[in-house]
């Protein structure tokens, strides 16, 4: 008999703890946002999921309504309390972006924007969009207090458009649609393109050619190019433009390899290039062709995105601005309701001074590339 019931108060123990672990697993899937769009499902579809019987799951569901985490509707299924312990962490955060286009700037911005949400006890949730059609871009509008958005390579569409705009607290990152009336961040604006060109003329430069290898041809690549003509036309530099829809690391080397003995960069002593995707790309060509970008040839660019200071050689950028300092008002700007008509500043948000960092690919002309290549 104690057996029997040493068994049995083992099979209860077990029962006990599965059902615990079942709550403790949908606890944590609800606090991860795992339902921000679906909401929760019902008992079947949680056993399913779970590997567990309904019974298990009727049980753990009954511990997190006790705890107040979710509560029953009147039709019997359950729903997720939007607030549950009182506090501020009411405002639901969506980070938006395409995995058809990567770039370190995206990890950068999610990086910024956990640490931000963490300090402030507000939530957030990174999804993915494969286009600008995604049914799930409308659920996330209807569902999110705020939503920073990562442009696509794709244009956007007209519908979409008139989606972002009648939506309160949108915000573009890294691309510049304050013309569609949507608020937009752009951290490294056009006219640091001429700053690094300026620095580059100050030492002795005057051939710079400029290399754009991207699929991207987003508003603000656009104005990279733009104005390395315009400082072109302005200081007389007849370096060419490289430019190529391809993809910088995995096409990059043999199309610049076939560049540089086609003569494309003879006369440059420097090259702009308009990512740090392009910079690398360019230093890996040089290298493979006998070209050494510490002495030969400048390598520059705006933005690093995380990585450029970090490579070897260093490639000679700007350093990125104080994030939160600038993410800061933007969230006073949507606990407020996120209408455009209470944002008090530009739609643009671009910082005016950034600090330039002096890679090992900035340096006075070292000759050219055709004396280089035979």
């Amino acid at each position: 008999m104690e057996d029997a019931g040493h068994c049995a108060f083992g099979k209860i123990k077990r029962d006990m703890q599965k059902f615990e672990r079942i709550s403790e697993a949908i606890f944590n899937q609800i606090e991860k946002g795992d339902f921000s769009l679906s909401g929760l499902p019902s008992e079947r579809i949680l056993a399913e999921r779970l590997a567990a019987n309904r019974l298990t799951v009727r049980k753990a569901l009954a511990v997190l309504a006790e705890k107040g985490v979710i509560h029953k509707l009147k039709n019997g299924r359950y729903d997720i309390v939007s607030n549950p312990n009182g506090n501020e962490q009411d405002l639901k955060i969506a980070f938006l972006t395409s995995p058809t286009f990567y770039s370190g700037n995206i990890r950068i911005w999610y990086e910024e924007l956990q640490t931000y949400t963490d300090k402030h006890r507000l939530f957030l949730r990174p999804f993915l969009y494969l286009h600008w059609d995604d049914v799930s871009i409308s659920n996330i509008l209807a569902t999110f207090d705020g939503i920073f958005i990562v442009s696509s390579e794709e244009e956007i569409p007209q519908d979409t458009l008139k989606q972002l705009q009648s939506k309160t607290g949108v915000v573009m990152i890294n691309n510049n649609i304050d013309r569609y009336q949507i608020l937009s961040v752009n951290l490294f604006p056009g006219v640091f393109v001429r700053h690094v060109l300026e620095r580059l003329g100050q030492l002795g430069h005057k051939s710079i050619a400029c290399l754009h290898i991207e699929s991207d041809q987003s508003d603000i690549l656009k104005d990279r190019i733009n104005q390395w003509k315009y400082w072109s036309v302005l200081n007389e530099n007849d370096a060419p433009l490289i430019k190529a829809d391809i993809k910088p690391f995995s096409e990059g080397d043999a199309f610049l390899a076939s560049q540089i003995k086609k003569g494309h960069f003879k006369e440059a002593t420097a090259v702009f290039c308009t990512t740090i995707h392009s910079a690398i790309a360019m230093i890996r060509a040089c290298k493979d062709n006998g070209i050494d970008p510490e002495k030969d040839i400048a390598i520059c660019t705006v933005d690093d995105e995380g990585i450029g200071m970090h490579s070897t050689p260093s490639v000679s950028c700007f350093k990125k601005p104080d994030i939160q300092k600038i993410l800061h008002p933007i969230f006073s700007w949507i606990k407020i309701g996120g209408n455009l008509q209470d944002w008090n500043g530009p739609l643009l948000i671009e910082p005016v001074s950034l600090k330039f960092y002096k890679g090992e690919t900035f340096h006075p002309p070292g000759g050219t590339i055709r004396r280089r290549v035979k």
